[in-house]
């Protein structure tokens, strides 16, 4: 059954396409990153930056530049290293929320736009803790990006985003509803299964009691989220194969899955 595992792993993390719920297409869980990946507007209710010049984020940021017109050099990564440490500066002194999304939002941008996957991490992670954690499709792509990880700390992080992700999902409608309620059951049972085999790892090369009740718990997680992403790409009319394989795994029997 170890076996088994450890080849749906490598299947799982392997970038292969899956078929996409309803659309025949492929899931992007693992997709690489492109020069469109973060909006840095809110919504038709959120203001604009043309909005707030002269307001207090204009003149907070003005030191750094024209934030209007960084924003655009952000999308395209073409924020210079002095702007940003001047917005990153800034962004620690800023005491409304607004003014803190949109300036983290153009430093997001343009880390992602530069393809710095390591400072963007470290900007999203900080945003979501500390600004805002109420937009579903940040926590899905931040949680999309962990869960390629090869760690215990990220896959408990994909776990959590995927699920913070879930409850918002409620913004989402349509076939991006479906999509991304799949994916995001799909990331939470591939990142329970990083976990049991990391911990299986860790006790076949040195057993002991604590590793033994940490394989098991991770192997029960794995359980119940590879059912929960199984049942949900079943009433998503969704290719439900790999769910099946990974609940059948964790649960020991195929009864369980039915």
């Amino acid at each position: 059954m170890r076996h088994l595992a450890l080849s749906l792993a490598l299947i799982a993390l392997s970038g292969c396409p899956k078929k996409d719920p309803g659309h025949g297409g492929t899931a992007d869980v693992g997709a690489q990153p492109t020069g469109t990946f973060v909006d840095l507007g809110d919504g038709e209710d959120e203001e604009d930056l043309d909005d707030l010049f002269g307001s207090e984020l204009m003149q907070a940021t003005a030191q750094c530049g024209d934030l209007v017109k960084l924003e655009p050099s952000a999308m395209m990564g073409r924020l210079k290293d002095g702007e940003i440490r001047c917005l990153d500066k800034t962004l620690k002194e800023l005491d409304r929320q607004t003014y803190m999304d949109k300036v983290s939002r153009v430093l997001m941008a343009d880390a992602w736009a530069k393809g710095n996957m390591e400072r963007w991490e470290v900007i999203v992670r900080r945003h979501l803790n500390e600004i805002d954690q109420s937009d579903p499709d940040l926590c899905y792509k931040f949680a999309k990006h962990l869960v390629s990880q090869d760690s215990l700390e990220s896959s408990d992080e994909a776990i959590k985003w995927a699920d913070v992700a879930l409850e918002n999902r409620s913004r989402w409608e349509g076939d991006v509803h479906v999509r991304r309620v799949y994916t995001l059951y799909k990331i939470k049972a591939l990142a329970a299964q990083s976990r049991w085999l990391v911990y299986e790892s860790k006790y076949l090369a040195a057993p002991s009691e604590e590793l033994m009740s940490a394989r098991q718990s991770a192997r029960d997680d794995m359980k119940t989220m590879s059912r929960e992403w199984l049942e949900y790409a079943r009433s998503a009319g969704a290719d439900d194969t790999l769910a099946y394989q990974l609940c059948v795994s964790a649960a020991g029997t195929d009864e369980y899955c039915r």
